[in-house]
């Protein structure tokens, strides 16, 4: 699966910590095998966006 990113979530990641930078990426790779991981939740008032949390974070998926 691939995955088209934001400018400006690329600029966002860039502002993290490495090790930080290293574990949203490893969530997102997850994602390609399994679209809804455990806590993962559907975004009030949308149809197809989900968010899952990594840490401090929050990965959002349209």
């Amino acid at each position: 699966m691939a995955f088209q990113w934001r400018s400006s979530t690329k600029k966002d990641l860039r502002k993290l910590p490495p090790r930080e930078i290293q574990r949203v990426l490893a969530e997102v790779e997850l994602l390609a095998e399994d679209p809804f991981p455990h806590g993962s939740e559907k975004l009030a008032g949308t149809e197809h966006t989900h968010r899952i949390r990594v840490g401090d974070y929050r990965v959002i998926r349209r």
